[in-house]
């Protein structure tokens, strides 16, 4: 089910070229994606500038990496040995024949797509089928997104809250959501019924990020503005080698959390049925 390989320190890897806010999310992303086998053939569907595929799975080529944008595409085209080839092309039309891949991995990609349930769909049609007589099992999906409390939990919303400026603070969370592009902020049993009714059955699901790290997460939004600047200026987060290193203790507590009870984001595994 997981690659046993050897734990690595995703937060440093991140914050060598990440804003804190980028890197802490990535980091613990990664932690949780690079359990996977990752049996190939693979597609990363919203692979985008490959920056988290490279480290997240250094080592295991991605078969195919698929996104809309061809400016992201073009700098993944630059991570030597990602991928094996890269596509522009939607989540909804995904360009491939039924059955074509034995994993799909998207990161943070599905609470940015309208039509999510089309994209279900076509994620469970180029999954691999089950076939009981030769011994083969359906194909793996392994998706993160946002779940119902990325709102509630930011710091911005908890301190206009504890204010009893609630309607601050729920115009906060809106903002925060329109900034991210986010249009499903959904709990697991949603997200369950959506991956069920594409023929995928849930095999693991849990929250991560917990109400504490996402807080840190939020005011990284406005300590990393110099990080923006300078991506802005010079098309870089980090300018020179140990800039991050003031984030790394200070964001080292969100990244070692175990897994919380209830989260601001959430990790699915479901296979095709």
């Amino acid at each position: 089910m997981y690659s046993p390989g050897a734990v690595n320190d995703f937060l440093a890897e991140q914050l060598r070229e990440m804003a804190p806010h980028r890197a802490i999310l990535r980091a613990v992303e990664c932690k949780w994606m690079s359990r996977l086998e990752l049996e190939r053939p693979v597609l990363d569907v919203g692979c985008g500038d490959g920056h988290f595929a490279e480290i997240c799975f250094r080592g295991r080529t991605i078969d195919v990496g698929l996104d809309p944008k061809s400016r992201d595409l073009a700098e993944a085209r630059t991570r030597t040995g990602v991928f094996h080839l890269l596509i522009r092309g939607s989540a909804t039309t995904l360009p491939f024949a039924d059955g074509s891949f034995a994993t799909v991995v998207s990161n943070s990609v599905l609470e940015h797509i309208p039509d999510v349930d089309r994209a279900l769909a076509e994620i469970a049609r180029v999954l691999r089928r089950p076939d009981r007589d030769r011994g083969v099992e359906g194909g793996i999906l392994a998706i993160t997104m946002p779940s119902e409390h990325y709102g509630e939990f930011l710091l911005g919303s908890t301190t206009l809250r504890h204010l009893g400026l609630g309607v601050l603070a729920r115009a906060y969370e809106g903002f925060l959501n329109r900034l991210s592009r986010h249009v499903h902020v959904d709990p697991p049993e949603l997200w369950q019924a959506r991956l069920e009714a594409a023929g995928l059955a849930v095999e693991e699901r849990f929250y991560y990020f917990s109400a504490a790290a996402h807080r840190r997460f939020d005011l990284s939004h406005y300590l990393g503005i110099p990080n923006l600047v300078s991506k802005r200026v010079f098309g870089r987060w980090v300018l020179f080698p140990g800039q991050m290193a003031p984030f790394e203790s200070w964001l080292r507590p969100c990244y070692d959390e175990p897994r919380p009870a209830v989260g601001a984001y959430q990790f699915f595994r479901a296979r095709r049925r």
